[in-house]
């Protein structure tokens, strides 16, 4: 029995185990304009979900009242979303998390293409589900990119080394399996990505600290 599991199993683990759970609205307008934010909208005419933990629900009942918030304090600390890079160029560790997790992401569909084109060549089913998660993430994986920018190089170097050696890691196993172990990794991996569960809007605790940031 081929015991490989795609990296998603991986990145599943990282998402269990971050940042705990924050509660996220996601409101579509009258013209279809979706916005996310952490205090519902009222409207008639605004359609609302709720996304708590890592999944997405209609709210039952009319939207409750949005409560008076204090302005969050001003300083050079990570905002109080967990979304911030402080002047030192240190991330929180909700933002951490989320560059993590999207770079890793992003790095499995383009790293095991050739992977998987050589393993089945006359299937086209993971190329066609990696180019669909990065065309349905594309806005997440511009601010993972520009959060990862905006931190101090030190932190930069070690959270792509971090990445780097989790998928060196999981394709020296795939590498290693017989043609048939590679295509049945392959097949798993192109259906975890094309699912959509896998998307970084169905993940609060990664959506939330990468819609919050505002890149420097």
């Amino acid at each position: 029995m081929n015991k490989l599991q795609p990296i998603f199993v991986i990145i599943a683990a990282l998402i269990c185990c971050g940042a705990s759970a924050q509660q996220m609205y996601k409101t579509v307008g009258p013209d279809g304009k979706v916005t996310f934010s952490d205090r519902p909208q009222n409207g008639d005419k605004l359609k609302v979900s709720v996304m708590k933990g890592s999944v997405l629900r209609a709210v039952e009942g009319p939207v409750p009242a949005q409560p008076k918030i204090a302005p969050r304090p001003k300083g050079s600390g990570a905002d109080a979303s967990g979304g911030g890079i402080s002047a030192a160029g240190v991330p929180s560790p909700e933002l951490q998390h989320a560059v993590l997790v999207v770079a890793l992401m992003s790095e499995v569909a383009a790293k095991f293409e050739p992977v998987c084109s050589n393993a089945a060549p006359l299937s086209k089913k993971f190329v066609t589900a990696a180019n669909g998660w990065k065309q349905r993430n594309s806005s997440f994986i511009e601010k993972q990119r520009r959060a990862m920018a905006d931190m101090a190089p030190p932190r930069r170097t070690a959270l792509q080394g971090e990445v780097a050696a989790k998928i060196h890691e999981v394709m020296a196993e795939v590498l290693g399996q017989s043609t048939s172990g590679r295509v049945q990794w392959c097949d798993k991996a192109s259906l975890d990505m094309s699912g959509g569960t896998n998307d970084v809007v169905n993940n609060v605790d990664v959506a939330m600290p990468l819609i919050t940031y505002k890149s420097k």
